[in-house]
């Protein structure tokens, strides 16, 4: 009887405290453990960034041709829209048809993604052709960032009017006309190789193409009649032709351009042949860089894409908004075979 009196006692004090509020109240000492939890947790949720330092954009070509044009252009749009909190530089490193720059990033920049380059077309024709161990799928590819048609021209004083003209020189002497152009086994000289096939050359005896480093430099030799025919892509051109150092030929687009320029020159379909050719250009890293820093490169270049400087320029310059940073692996490898077929039919590989 006793113990239950005592059990019966302690029981009810108990139910007053309850009914209080004082079995509620949390020590002193809780909360400072959890207010310490709460600031963790909005910690974990402002993601430190993942790119810090100041970045650099090859150029794997000289100055004024389509991969400086490239380059300098995102450069500009994520300083001028502060996309990205660091510097951001571009030099050029011409050499081998953009090989040598991305062997340098494939040897030398392993794991760095503060080191990005421009490459395209021209650099797998240049890989296809010349053997090349160093190989654009040791890459990372960033995004594809547009495509650009071939621009044909000829200098201001030129006799040929239209590219029908030229394939008809060349029906006399395939090695009469001389064609300007970037590197060897790249987009341009597999555009002259076909006209040289349309005349019914053998382009495997054909020696009538002069590569040059940059498009710089192929422009000076048009305008300075030390060819009779440049191949490039057209942005870089169009001032030549508005300035009437240049007159414009064909363009190699399947559409004729929608610019003040581009809608005044004729595509090659046009004209009766049946060539459509674009060339298109990755951004790309070294290999060996993180999934966090490919996202990171991956989220820049899409603000790129989607700034108003950018989409201007896709408009003013004719160029194909292709850009995507999906399937590319698959994309470039269907483009080396393809290629690998085009360059060898025409007698570029043997």
């Amino acid at each position: 009887m006793r113990i239950a009196r005592v059990l019966a006692s302690f029981m009810a004090a108990t139910l007053v405290a309850a009914a209080c509020g004082g079995g509620a109240q949390p020590s002193p000492s809780a909360a400072p453990a959890t207010s310490a939890a709460a600031k963790t947790t909005a910690a974990a949720t402002t993601a430190a960034p993942v790119l810090t330092k100041a970045m650099t954009i090859v150029a794997p070509a000289g100055a004024g041709g389509g991969y400086d044009t490239t380059a300098r252009l995102i450069a500009k749009i994520i300083t001028e829209d502060k996309l990205y909190t660091q510097t951001v530089t571009v030099i050029n490193q011409p050499g081998n048809g953009g090989l040598t720059a991305t062997a340098d990033l494939v040897n030398n920049k392993k794991g760095d993604p503060y080191t990005t380059m421009v490459i395209g077309r021209v650099a797998l024709g240049a890989q296809i052709t010349t053997k090349s161990q160093v190989k654009l799928s040791q890459l990372t590819i960033i995004a594809r960032l547009m495509g650009e048609a071939e621009l044909v021209t000829v200098p201001a004083n030129s006799p040929f009017n239209s590219v029908n003209d030229v394939i008809a020189a060349l029906k006399k002497d395939i090695n009469s006309v001389k064609f300007a152009g970037g590197s060897a086994g790249g987009i341009d000289q597999e555009l002259a190789s076909r006209f040289v096939e349309l005349a019914g050359g053998n382009v495997s005896t054909w020696k009538g193409y002069v590569a040059y480093p940059g498009g710089g430099e192929a422009a000076a030799a048009v305008i300075g009649g030390q060819v009779q025919v440049g191949i490039s892509g057209g942005a870089e051109w169009y001032p030549h032709i508005q300035s009437g150092k240049m007159k414009a030929l064909a363009i190699s687009s399947a559409e004729a351009p929608k610019s003040e320029t581009g809608s005044k020159i004729k595509t090659l379909k046009s004209q009766g042949i049946d060539i459509v050719l674009l060339n298109w250009r990755f951004l790309t890293a070294p290999p060996g860089i993180t999934p966090d820093q490919l996202k990171a490169l991956q989220d820049l270049a899409t603000k790129v894409h989607a700034s108003a400087g950018w989409k201007d320029f896709v408009q003013k310059n004719d160029w194909e908004d292709n850009f995507t940073t999906e399937g590319l692996p698959a994309f470039l490898d269907s483009e080396e075979k393809q290629l690998t077929k085009t360059l060898t039919d025409l007698g570029m590989v043997k």
